[in-house]
């Protein structure tokens, strides 16, 4: 790490701390030894624990709203769009696993200041899928799904691979040996199209399948 800054051995550490033991249950002078700086350094850098969890939030999401506009904007269909989107997004989330677990788990709803980062992040996606793929979706399908729904659920998809794949691991390792980045994005690049684009589900309440037809 000699020929890393202070800042970025931080910012380092502080991933792959908190992606392992979580934000609550790292300490700073924890980080500072892994990082190898005193922790007059943390603050001065970063402020405060919680604003260094920021800039770790920050940098993921800059970079995630960045693939969704590059790929799911354009005049292309909706079909290439998603499948374009998806490849560069699970890419993505391969190679920044511990951001993508600090980003993912970090949700503290008792902290208003973190949820509302987050939100404001979220918003911006949010844009993005709505005129992206929730519009697009309405006019082949009929069916008005708000992007507060379409987001999670592919960002879930794409994002469960890696976030449970060390229990997965456990569980059978062969099996999760095979299953590939690159087969994964197939799979749940089919699960979603095709989820989305199956006529044989509706959303009025008395065709759902979670509405109680004895009622």
């Amino acid at each position: 790490m000699e020929d890393v800054s202070p800042k970025e051995r931080i910012l380092q550490a502080a991933v792959h701390l908190f992606a392992r033991k979580g934000f609550a249950g790292t300490g700073l002078r924890e980080l500072a030894a892994m990082a190898e700086v005193n922790l007059a350094m943390i603050n001065y850098f970063f402020g405060s624990k919680k604003d260094l969890l920021k800039v770790i939030l920050d940098g993921f999401f800059e970079k995630y709203l960045a693939i969704a506009r590059r790929e799911l904007t354009g005049n292309d269909s909706l079909h290439t769009k998603i499948v374009r989107f998806i490849k560069s997004a699970v890419s993505y989330f391969a190679e920044e696993q511990n951001a993508l677990m600090v980003t993912i788990t970090e949700l503290p709803h008792d902290d208003p200041d973190i949820v509302e980062h987050k939100a404001g992040w979220a918003k911006q996606m949010a844009e993005i899928i709505d005129r992206e793929i929730c519009k697009p979706l309405t006019e082949e399908t009929g069916r008005d799904i708000p992007p507060t729904c379409i987001g999670p659920i592919l960002t879930s998809l794409m994002a469960s691979r890696f976030l449970f794949s060390p229990i997965m691991n456990r569980v059978n390792p062969e099996a999760d040996k095979r299953v590939t980045v690159s087969l994964y994005t197939e799979i749940i690049t089919n699960i979603f199209l095709q989820g989305i684009r199956d006529q044989s589900w509706d959303l009025s309440p008395k065709e759902s399948i979670l509405y109680d037809h004895k009622q």
